[in-house]
């Protein structure tokens, strides 16, 4: 695994408490991510012993904009490429997930589709699938140029 060259999720996410849904992260190839969340039972997105679903799709969403934020750092970018969350498809959820649980995300890029990537996500608990599903990523870039950037 490649080593890391940031010290806080903070420097590679713009995502903030109460919803920073990752704690750490670390890339595996330019394509393969995985990040880690410590939920508690006061956490945002938990509610009566588990964790809201959504929270998780999130989870994979900002393991996404980790990865993007982690590249501008590679090329000493000040800033990564803007990014937003567009499509949730096929997210399956095997289990409740419990408020005091250690959530492992991983994503991998699956395709690019001009300004879009799309992303299987997986979400574990001591090694156990416990969710999974799809997301559709848009990463324009000069915007007002009409230009998109392949960043991932």
């Amino acid at each position: 695994m490649a080593k890391s060259i940031f010290q806080n999720i903070k420097q590679i996410v713009p995502h903030r408490s109460p919803m920073l849904m990752i704690d750490s992260y670390q890339k595996i190839d330019s394509d393969t991510a995985y990040s880690v969340k410590h939920f508690t039972q006061d956490s945002y997105g938990c509610e009566n012993g588990f964790v809201i679903d959504s929270m998780l799709i999130e989870s994979v969403a900002q393991t996404v904009a980790a990865h993007y934020g982690y590249k501008a750092l590679e090329k000493n970018q000040s800033d990564p490429d803007p990014g937003m969350l567009t499509n949730v498809d096929t997210f399956v959820f095997h289990e409740k997930v419990k408020d005091t649980s250690k959530i492992e995300i991983r994503i991998s890029k699956t395709n690019k589709v001009g300004a879009f990537k799309l992303f299987r996500g997986e979400i574990y608990v001591k090694k156990k699938l416990v969710a999974k599903g799809h997301i559709k990523v848009f990463n324009p870039t000069g915007q007002n140029k009409g230009e998109y950037t392949d960043a991932i």
